[in-house]
């Protein structure tokens, strides 16, 4: 492994830990300290950030894993597969998951925006339980290409402690090209939903929900994010298979710098769209318009 990757393995570890800190205190205004109004029509975006939150947790583990594997080490990590490969691997399972989780929201974000009335009649008959239950129900599929297509045996030492060589070139190429594919569809679905948005609209002076408007931010702001950390990376990844030896892992820390950019941006969009008043102790809860208007 070159200097350059030991260093970013090193630098990189940083990210997840923010990221925790960033979703770990908007989960907790959400649901805890209720700081943050509960909104229906963010339901989604409230198992996205646990799934966030998980993922930097774990990817969190996996780049202490890659910064020990540059000492003594690496040999007993190297050895030991199974080892390195329940910290590795959950972290492309979750990634996946989450990504047909984003699918489901880019999805359901362009229906709102296209359809209004059907989404607004139709959307309700199916059960946001029933979505996550869904992207949960991935997990299995995972699992089957893992050990059932691709045959991975942890029982055999690896030759290196990169994604490619922990699970196995055959599921590595999966996870890479289901994510370009999967993410490419994202983009798409986005870039429909911004047609919409900001020239259709407007160009038709029509009125967009509130509410729909503030969750179909909540999309933007996350295809931004993909385009620039989850796309990118594994696409450069897929012409350049051995690159971890140069950058490290990557795809990780592109991953895992996005939820902390990500994290931000959405706590900071969240505060000021559905923040309660001090006063919501009496039972009223105000947004910050409301407040400024009831000044005058």
């Amino acid at each position: 492994m070159f200097v350059s990757a030991m260093l970013i393995n090193v630098i990189a570890i940083s990210f997840p830990f923010i990221s925790m800190i960033f979703y770990s205190r908007l989960l907790l205004n959400i649901f805890l300290t209720r700081k943050i109004k509960i909104a229906p029509e963010l339901y989604l975006f409230y198992c996205r950030f646990v799934f966030d939150l998980l993922i930097s947790f774990i990817s969190f583990v996996k780049m202490i894993v890659y910064a020990s594997s540059m000492t003594p080490l690496y040999d007993f990590l190297v050895a030991n597969h199974w080892l390195t490969f329940i910290v590795v691997w959950p972290v492309s399972v979750l990634s996946s998951m989450r990504a047909v989780l984003v699918f489901i929201i880019a999805f359901d974000r362009t229906c709102a925006a296209y359809f209004p009335v059907f989404f607004f009649n139709y959307r309700k008959l199916i059960p946001t339980l029933l979505i996550i239950a869904f992207v949960s129900s991935y997990f299995v599929f995972e699992v089957l290409v893992a050990f059932q297509v691709c045959k991975i045996n942890l029982n055999i030492p690896t030759t290196c402690i990169s994604a490619q060589c922990i699970n196995g070139a055959c599921y590595h190429n999966y996870w890479i090209n289901f994510s370009k594919i999967l993410y490419a569809l994202i983009i798409a679905l986005t870039l429909m939903l911004c047609l919409k948005i900001f020239f259709w609209d407007r160009y038709q002076k029509q009125n967009v929900n509130k509410n729909l408007r503030r969750a179909n931010r909540l999309a933007l702001i996350e295809t931004s994010i993909i385009i620039v950390f989850n796309l990118i990376p594994p696409t450069i990844n897929s012409f350049y298979p051995n690159y971890f030896e140069y950058v490290g892992a990557m795809n990780t820390v592109c991953q895992t710098l996005g939820f902390v950019v990500e994290s931000w941006l959405t706590t900071v969009n969240m505060q000021q769209k559905y923040r309660i008043d001090g006063r919501k102790r009496s039972g009223k809860s105000m947004y910050p318009s409301e407040i400024s208007v009831n000044k005058y």
